[in-house]
């Protein structure tokens, strides 16, 4: 029931019609899951290329180059974020129940820290300052902390939910 209700919310429905997702071509698993496998496959190089040209970018083109840079990481950026808010909606973590590869995520830091570093030293005509450092401190600190909570409410939400189905 509550899977239905999500279902009906706007975001849903709008990221369905984007997607397709009412077309034939979804009726049969096999094609289904198989598409899913191709575009989960297609997403993840996107996102290594998108992180690679911004990289390149900035390091190849300096200050002129910052506006093109920002855009490339929102155009990898916000499909990211509509996956992820997008499955969550339906009730899926793209963690869950599993433990994540950290070596997966290795090519991905590199990626963001070989941008931010171009960032810093290519990204204005006289360097970085001081508050461009405390500000890529604070966003980086900010986002960590972020992802700590939401994995230890995750834990604790799992936790409740195993001792639940244990009674």
């Amino acid at each position: 029931m509550e899977d239905e209700m999500q279902r009906d919310g706007w975001f849903v429905r709008a990221a369905g019609a984007v997607g397709d997702l009412g077309n034939p071509f979804y009726r049969e698993e096999r094609r289904r899951d198989v598409w899913n496998e191709a575009s989960a496959v297609g997403f993840q190089l996107m996102l290594w290329l998108g992180l690679a040209a911004a990289a390149a970018m900035i390091w190849i083109g300096g200050p002129p180059a910052l506006p093109y840079v920002m855009v490339v990481i929102g155009i990898v950026g916000l499909p990211s974020l509509v996956c992820i808010v997008y499955a969550e909606k339906l009730g899926v973590r793209g963690t869950e129940g599993t433990r994540m590869a950290r070596w997966r995520m290795v090519p991905y830091l590199v990626l963001v820290l070989t941008m931010a570093a171009g960032l810093l030293v290519r990204g204005s005509d006289d360097g970085f300052g001081a508050s461009t450092l405390w500000g890529a401190v604070a966003g980086a600190v900010l986002v960590l902390g972020l992802m700590g909570w939401t994995e230890i409410r995750t834990r604790r939400r799992e936790s409740a939910v195993d001792d639940i189905a244990a009674r």
